[in-house]
């Protein structure tokens, strides 16, 4: 039986470059599934989600998934509609050759009302062997179009919406007869096992039997696969932290050309690497150690040893948004003392400079003032004497 392993979603999204947070449409069938999982933590933007041909047993964990359009679960061993409600784009799902009998199609179109279900696709499940399954259906869940592909007409939902009492008394009659053959089943291939225990006689279609054939099959395939390819089963190796001598290995395999910075800053080293800025975080992993960093991008290793020996634990770990950069600043465990004085002299020296820089830009300013005051002056003066030329003299 396999799992939704964040392995796997990015192997079935090498569409969308392996990235999982924007991705939009994911198709996982014929892997023997058994849950649904992973998909709310990983791909909260899903539009198409495709997991026809498993054994998936229940819908759950699909209540973050509210982008979710189209929802395939055709051919697994679903007995109840349920978990969607809160997937408010689903418009189409399809539930063709599952397990939905009469005992829970109320509880299934109950969940159907909370949504604005288009499309359903229910063929082949035990419900619809019940004369009035598409009356009932079509009478109780209005946003219906279409009910296993066929149109729903305005006359047909009228009439539904009409005959629906009724059919609501019937179904509790079915329903009893129902649990009637079940155990009648129940009975005759127990007797049938007690009198001839080796039998190879076909028993009834049902989950158990369908995820038991589904199991033995996921066998055989996965038999004949190792046969023909070997090397596709053989675990990978990942480029080892140390060498042979017991050092710690540098290396580059994903030619990132990280870079090493120990002294512009006294207390902190400093360490850069350039990352594609579409490459998803989640497929970085990033170590750092007292004495060296290890970064691992899509199983590519990218290790330096440092020169100085650094507080691991205190590191602070930041890649842009915008460039892709990676960057990881470590405090040194042992500041080096005379980089820390020449910042400390470069500091006041600065602060000199600007104290400098504030004083001439002072005597500047009160230059100015003076220089301006003096032009008032005199433009008075001048305006004062041409009064004075202008006015005659008395006799």
């Amino acid at each position: 039986m396999s799992r939704i392993t964040q392995e796997l979603l990015r192997k079935r999204a090498e569409h969308n470059e392996m990235m999982l947070t924007n991705l939009e449409e994911i198709s996982i069938h014929q892997e023997e599934l058994v849950k649904i999982e992973n998909l709310d933590v990983y791909c909260r933007h899903l539009k198409i989600l495709l997991l026809q041909n498993n054994i998936i047993e229940k819908m759950e964990n699909l209540y973050k998934l509210r982008e979710l359009e189209y929802l395939n679960l055709a051919l697994n061993n679903i007995k109840l509609i349920e978990g969607i409600e809160n997937c408010e784009s689903l418009m189409k799902l399809d539930l063709t050759v599952n397990f939905v009998d009469l005992q829970n199609l109320e509880k299934s179109v109950q969940c159907l009302q909370k949504c604005r279900l288009k499309e359903l696709y229910l063929t082949g499940n035990p419900c619809t062997d019940w004369q009035g399954y598409r009356d009932y259906v079509i009478g109780q869940v209005d946003s219906l179009h279409s009910l296993d592909g066929k149109e729903i007409t305005h006359t047909e939902r009228i009439k539904a919406k009409q005959i629906l009492p009724q059919l609501q008394k019937e179904l509790i009659y079915a329903i009893e007869e129902e649990k009637i053959k079940e155990e009648q089943r129940i009975h005759e291939e127990k007797i049938r096992k007690e009198m001839n225990p080796n039998s190879e006689d076909k028993v009834a279609y049902t989950p158990e039997t369908r995820k038991e054939m589904y199991l033995i099959q996921a066998k055989e395939k996965e038999q004949k696969e190792r046969q023909r390819n070997p090397e596709k089963f053989k675990v990978k190796q990942e480029t080892p932290i140390y060498m042979n001598d017991g050092r710690i290995r540098q290396c580059d395999e994903g030619g990132y050309k990280p870079q090493v910075n120990n002294w512009e800053d006294p207390e902190n080293v400093i360490f850069k690497m350039n990352i594609p800025k579409y490459l998803d975080t989640s497929l970085v992993k990033v170590n750092v150690n007292p004495t060296y960093v290890s970064v691992r991008v899509k199983d590519k290793l990218t290790q330096i040893r440092l020169d100085e020996e650094v507080f691991s634990e205190k590191s602070k770990i930041q890649r842009s948004e915008i460039t892709g950069e990676l960057v990881i600043t470590m405090p040194k465990v042992n500041p080096n003392e005379l980089l820390k004085q020449i910042a400390e002299r470069k500091k006041k020296e600065d602060q000199q400079k600007q104290q400098e820089q504030i004083k001439k830009l002072e005597i500047k300013q009160k230059q100015e003032r003076q220089n301006l005051d003096l032009l008032i002056q005199k433009a008075q003066a001048k305006l004062t004497q041409q009064i004075d030329d202008d006015i005659p003299d008395l006799e």
